[in-house]
């Protein structure tokens, strides 16, 4: 590959949550920011393989242990939602909100089409990155970050990981959601659809035809319910009601069958639900482009949460994010699936040693693939935590480049938190106050 090697402060690849998150949080604090994404398109699986649900992000109490960069993503579930109401987001005006925020960094670059296909390790450090697709490229960093969902980048390092359930390696069902409008509301028991109360109201009125389906053998969906979640702002639902089994992202052949079966249940469910009356005239708006996968790699770290951290609300004195969602495995077997919430306080923390990887000294882990058990990645893998992750990392590759660190790890958690703190993320713990650029954007209160 021919021309000049490119130089950036910090490179980080993957356009998700956590990748956009780690993006600004570097970017607003002057650094020179690269952002990679293989898509045509940023937003990840919050935008492509959308369930609309904005999963919980408070504790027993109903304090927000999520805010920050994730505030600024979801507003209307700080302000809006009571609850009473289904919070949701439609998943064009997030990718919307995204492309506006990435924008708005002068330091910050993105390449969308474009994909790291080679990482050379040099004395346990990432030298530099080879870059193909639309952009061709050789680029090099002070620290790299790995926000891809499945740690593709920690994976070209040689770095080591773990992949499905302990024992088997078997990975929760993945899912293929589908958007549904022109329904009837009035023909509802509950129209209020918008409500906990009314959404479980509709899925119980939809139940029967989906089980009179699997009675008849006309689907091999192996889900043993109907769940759907209302948009915030028309009358349409997303479906995340399909299961396909054995679908592992670093098999690509696996993911395009995947997609193929998950379409096939999706149009199944659908042609089944237009037998209710308020669905008779219904539309099958579409099926998202990407399968929803929720397990990928998960990369080993300096140290691995738990779901008895999880569970036991444990609480680290490097912690850098929260994380106030329930266990939730979706039977990689296809059986009920496992819905565990977190006892009082209601959230666990996330340790700043779990998204340092092991045999790596500049590289970070900034989204699902940071350290943790089957058990722990099923909690802390939906949007809320990962964009506190990404926050976190972003900030930490800053403070490395501004504090010339040569390691990671001697990034402080104190100094971490400190600045989290300053933009209005939760965060608990000491803070070590630390002198910050001129041009410092802090976050909206």
């Amino acid at each position: 590959m021919n021309g000049e090697v490119q130089q950036f402060d910090i490179v980080i690849a993957g356009a998700g949550v956590g990748g956009i998150s780690a993006a600004l949080a570097a970017a607003r604090l002057q650094c020179r920011v690269l952002l990679i994404e293989q898509r045509a398109e940023v937003g990840g699986t919050g935008v492509f393989s959308s369930v609309s649900l904005i999963c919980n992000f408070r504790d027993s109490g109903g304090r927000p242990v999520t805010s920050g960069i994730h505030r600024e993503l979801f507003p209307a579930a700080y302000t809006h939602y009571s609850e009473q109401m289904v919070p949701t987001y439609d998943e064009r005006e997030l990718k919307a909100t995204y492309v506006s925020l990435l924008a708005a960094e002068p330091t910050l670059s993105v390449w969308t089409g474009s994909s790291v296909v080679k990482a050379d390790m040099e004395q346990g450090r990432i030298a530099r990155l080879h870059i193909e697709g639309e952009r061709q490229a050789v680029i090099e960093a002070k620290v790299y970050l790995d926000a891809t969902a499945d740690g593709n980048l920690s994976y070209l390092a040689g770095l080591e990981y773990r992949l499905g359930r302990e024992g088997d390696g078997k990975l929760q069902s993945a899912t293929a959601t589908f958007k549904v409008s022109g329904f009837a509301p009035a023909l509802l028991k509950e129209q209020n659809y918008r409500s906990w109360a009314g959404i479980h109201s509709l899925r119980s009125e939809l139940l029967p035809y989906y089980l009179a389906l699997k009675a008849e053998n006309r689907t091999s969906n192996p889900r043993q319910s109907v769940t759907c979640f209302p948009y915030p702002n028309e009358d349409a639902l997303l479906f995340n009601s399909t299961s396909v089994l054995d679908v592992d992202p670093t098999e690509p052949d696996s993911v395009v069958r995947g997609m193929e079966e998950g379409g096939r249940q999706a149009r199944e469910l659908f042609a089944a639900i237009t037998g209710h009356p308020a669905f008779c005239a219904a539309r099958l708006d579409y099926v998202a482009p990407k399968l929803g996968v929720r397990e990928g790699r998960r990369i080993v770290g300096e140290y691995e949460l738990t779901g008895e951290d999880c569970l036991g609300t444990r609480q680290f004195d490097d912690m850098v994010a929260a994380c106030a969602y329930a266990l939730d495995i979706h039977n990689p077997e296809g059986g009920p699936t496992r819905l565990e919430s977190i006892p009082a306080p209601g959230y666990y923390h996330i340790p700043y040693r779990s998204l340092i990887p092991r045999g790596c000294s500049n590289l970070l882990l900034s989204s699902r693939c940071i350290s943790g058990t089957h058990e722990a990645h099923s909690s802390y893998r939906i949007m809320a935590s990962i964009s506190a992750i990404g926050e976190a990392a972003g900030t930490a590759a800053a403070i490395c480049v501004m504090q010339k660190l040569q390691d990671v790890r001697e990034a402080r958690a104190e100094q971490i938190r400190f600045v989290l703190q300053l933009r209005g993320q939760f965060v608990e713990g000491e803070v070590e106050r630390i002198e910050l650029p001129v041009a410092t954007k802090l976050y909206p209160q």
